[in-house]
């Protein structure tokens, strides 16, 4: 009897821990290209925080965001194409700044929609999502918001320059440069931990790094890279010296963004609170130290030091827009497994949703629960999206950017914001990733890859249509 006692009060118990509400932490990166992490086949870069995180759940090879930042963060935080909540490019900081764009109010986020079951909710680390007091996190479910660039109470901010940050409810106007202002980051995300450790929490862990400028780390992190060899992409547009200096900053500063992570995750499994918890770590778009000639992402100059280093190239190479995107869940998530499925940040707010037990609102991403308990296979069998070059652009030009991406093809189209072609069509693009997934021929318009063409253009009509988008 007793022995039957056991195994149901362990049956009980597992039920129990199995309705267990999780805490999620998620983690952001801010210019962090797929390519620039170990666990995604880079021999150069130190991010081991980054690889043990792949080790101990499911690293997506396909995970896919906007190619710049303030559109990211939207999709991220509501499940929702850009379009819907008029985010289509980067919220410029202005002179003086602009208080007109961020997102519509009673937009729900992951944030509002946790609370109503009971979480904590917290963003350390970069808004981006808008400008003035309608704009605060605290305005869109986060209970506690610090460390972000916004326009405080009081201020009245002329330019760039006087846009204070706020650490731990305190105006701290240089904080974004200062060497050590990522590990203050990371203690502050670490408090916010401590204090909701004994209900659920959701944690927005908001790294500014490795955004430009790259002076704001220690030695230490630059340390790994000191004289030391690096593949670079071929590129004749700029000295190989000079592209060895610059991936060598790039690379120091995921590292410092992984120590402080790995600071985050340490304290997690001090406090027993690991098993319980479901990390996503995704960067917020991609970037580009010399590959097609850039440097940045999809607004970025070329990289050459001669005139045309003062010309944009917009674009959506995966370079831009694929991202690290790895899940972990202990109990759920098969440790070190790898999924190829077409995915994008749209997809976080149902799935973490669903995990919590709450019926998420409307959206346009899909829950990829299945998949992190081992389903193969998401429904999507191409990943849809947009990026309105509203800022930035050559001489005016404002490019309207539509994209298909599919396992084997990539079609964009460029359009103006009347919806007519760019150059009469001429800056359309198709790639053949099968047999160029480096997307360095342009393939559109030639006979040979007609019909996949066409049959992709057909699918971005449709879409666009749904989506009522020119």
């Amino acid at each position: 009897m007793n022995y039957l006692n056991g195994l149901l009060l362990l049956a009980l118990m597992g039920i129990s821990l199995a309705a267990k509400q999780p805490n999620i932490l998620l983690i952001y990166t801010d210019d962090h290209a797929q390519w620039a992490v170990g666990a995604y086949g880079n021999k150069d870069v130190h991010t081991p925080t980054m690889d043990r995180l792949a080790a101990e759940g499911m690293r997506f090879t396909q995970g896919f965001t906007k190619p710049v930042c303030s559109p990211s963060r939207a999709m991220v935080l509501t499940g929702l194409h850009t379009h819907r909540v008029g985010i289509p490019d980067y919220i410029a900081y202005g002179n003086p700044v602009k208080e007109d764009v961020g997102l519509p109010a009673g937009t729900p986020t992951i944030a509002s929609v946790l609370k109503q079951k009971g979480y904590a909710t917290g963003l350390v680390g970069k808004w981006h999502l808008g400008y003035g007091p309608k704009y605060y996190p605290t305005k869109f479910g986060f209970d506690h918001a610090e460390g972000y660039r916004y326009i405080a109470p009081g201020e009245n901010p002329r330019g760039v320059g006087q846009i204070p940050f706020l650490v731990d409810g305190k105006v701290v106007p240089r904080f974004r440069i200062a060497t050590n202002h990522t590990d203050v980051l990371a203690e502050r995300a670490i408090r916010f931990i401590e204090k909701n450790r004994e209900r659920p929490f959701f944690l927005f862990f908001s790294i500014y790094l490795p955004h430009l400028p790259w002076g704001a780390i220690t030695e230490a992190d630059k340390a790994h890279y000191a004289d030391k060899k690096l593949k670079l992409p071929k590129t004749d547009a700029i000295d190989r010296e000079e592209l060895l200096r610059l991936t060598r900053l790039y690379y120091a500063n995921i590292t410092c963004a992984d120590r402080n992570m790995g600071r985050v995750l340490r304290r997690l499994d001090e406090l027993e609170l690991a098993d319980n918890t479901l990390v996503i770590f995704i960067g917020d778009n991609g970037f580009m130290v010399g590959q097609h000639d850039i440097l940045g992402k999809g607004n970025g100059r070329f990289i050459h030091r001669d005139e045309r280093a003062k010309l944009r190239r917009p674009n959506m190479f995966d370079d831009s827009v694929l991202v690290p995107f790895i899940i972990r869940w202990p109990g759920v998530v098969k440790a070190g497994s790898t999924n190829r499925s077409l995915v994008g940040t749209i997809d976080i707010l149902p799935t973490v949703a669903e995990a919590a037990g709450v019926q998420p609102p409307k959206v346009d991403g899909e829950s990829l629960l299945p998949l992190l308990r081992g389903k193969t296979k998401t429904r999507r069998t191409a990943w849809f999206d947009t990026y309105d070059m509203v800022h930035l652009g050559n001489h005016g030009e404002v490019p309207h950017m539509r994209m298909i991406r599919t396992d084997d093809w990539k079609l964009i189209r460029y359009h103006d914001p009347s919806g007519n072609p760019l150059d009469s069509g001429s800056r359309h693009e198709l790639f053949d990733l099968r047999n160029d997934p480096g997307e360095t021929r342009n393939v559109y318009g030639l006979n040979p890859v007609r019909s996949h063409q066409e049959r992709l253009e057909k699918s971005l009509l449709e879409w666009m249509q749904r989506m009522r988008l020119r």
